[in-house]
């Protein structure tokens, strides 16, 4: 498309938004718009007002702003969206848009648990666990970082087989074992560094979406602590809250 095409707009925000996601629309998942003061003059609009433009098609998922570097169209895949009232895998939560996930990378490894991990797991030391590391994608596309860290006592390495599908949730109830009773989870916010920015794909810098959980068996063990990090953009949580009269 020919940037000089573009209407000016010198009015109303809605006609700077209708113009921006006209270009948006224009464009193909990973292309970079021009610089602010760039696109500022070629619209015609002060870059303040761009600016503001901007930060909300990047909260809504259309763009993606990378520091230092610009801001780039966003995947199109659809935003996965859950309740966060009801646990469930990232496979299921795909598998009701009719979206199917890949494991682009799994990494595994048995060792003592770490101080932060013996806390998540509500253990003393020594504890032998079982990390697992993956890569979930969508469409080829990555957009979770995953890692669960496990005790021995409840799963071991040679279990994941060739049809492990990337959710130990998953595993834990085809298997029935160990019984679950509920889960924990606390939701951050997190940047990327070098290495995670590499696996997802993303900037350097890029902020990400992070839920750390702890599941819980009926006898009230933690038998998993784990962290998701997720692509922004492609998920929506939401919560449902009771009034207390």
């Amino acid at each position: 498309m020919d940037l000089e095409d573009l209407p000016r707009v010198r009015s109303t925000r809605e006609q700077v938004e209708e113009t921006l996601e006209r270009l948006v629309k224009q464009l193909q998942p990973g292309d970079q718009l021009p610089n602010e003061p760039d696109l500022a003059r070629l619209i015609g609009i002060s870059r303040p007002t761009l600016r503001e433009v901007l930060h909300t098609f990047a909260e809504r998922g259309l763009l993606v702003r990378r520091q230092g570097i610009g801001t780039f169209v966003a995947s199109r895949l659809p935003i996965l969206e859950s309740g966060l009232e009801v646990l469930e895998s990232l496979n299921h939560t795909a598998m009701r848009l009719g979206l199917e996930t890949e494991v682009l990378y799994l990494r595994t490894a048995t060792r003592p648990a770490m101080k932060a991990e013996l806390r998540g797991l509500a253990c003393e030391p020594p504890l032998e666990v079982l990390v697992v590391d993956r890569v979930i994608a969508i469409e080829g596309k990555p957009v979770a970082d995953l890692r669960d860290v496990v005790p021995l006592a409840y799963l071991q390495e040679q279990e994941l087989n060739t049809h492990f599908r990337g959710s130990i949730l998953d595993l834990f109830l085809e298997r029935g074992t160990p019984v679950l009773s509920a889960s924990r989870m606390e939701i951050s916010a997190d940047s990327a560094d070098r290495e995670l920015a590499a696996r997802l794909t993303v900037g350097i810098g890029t902020p990400l979406l992070k839920l750390t959980g702890q599941l819980f068996s009926v006898d009230e063990l933690v038998v998993d602590f784990s962290t998701s990090t997720f692509v922004p953009g492609q998920f929506r949580f939401h919560v449902m809250r009771q009034i207390r009269s």
